[in-house]
């Protein structure tokens, strides 16, 4: 089971992957297959619909997706990929002191950074393992790391502070 963030022209929509063969958007159950044509081009069958879409990644997340047509371009994460990404947007530009929080729970598997390390926005600080998948959490601000809560190996919980900087 995975959740994930799709936008689409500016509209976000949570779905879940239960499984190879079914989303769940809304709260509602919708069976799918995907067939692939060749390398980038595919059959998608939606619940009783089928289409044919084409697909190309333009950037680490986003994909040019063109369905029976019609171009779209598609942005998707991970929940802990948007959480990061929103932390990213609200930037902390003051001197105060600043907390990173898990966006959920998972497992420390990095720290790139140390104590007393000068940080740039947009930098790692570390790796958090999330539903077997690893997650890269960058700093918001720009700042010196002043604690660091957790070491490696050890479980987070969901908004557990794991370093804090200023």
């Amino acid at each position: 089971m995975n959740d994930m963030i799709i936008t689409v022209n500016n509209r976000k929509r949570s779905i879940r992957i239960n499984n190879g063969n079914e989303i769940e958007i809304n709260n509602s159950k919708v069976p799918v297959e995907v067939s692939q044509i060749n390398n980038s081009s595919y059959l998608l069958k939606f619940g009783n619909k089928i289409f044919e879409i084409t697909a190309h990644k333009l950037e680490k997340e986003k994909y040019g997706i063109l369905i029976d047509g019609s171009y779209f371009d598609v942005l998707v994460r991970t929940q802990l990929q948007e959480n990061a990404n929103d932390l990213q947007k609200n930037k902390n530009v003051s001197s105060k002191k600043l907390n990173i929080k898990a966006p959920m729970p998972g497992l420390l598997l990095k720290l790139k950074k140390n104590i007393g390390d000068l940080v740039t926005a947009g930098e790692p600080l570390l790796i958090l393992e999330a539903m077997k998948m690893e997650n890269e959490i960058r700093s918001p601000v720009n700042g010196i790391i002043k604690e660091i809560l957790f070491k490696e190996g050890q479980s987070v919980e969901k908004n557990s502070i794991i370093l804090t900087f200023e």
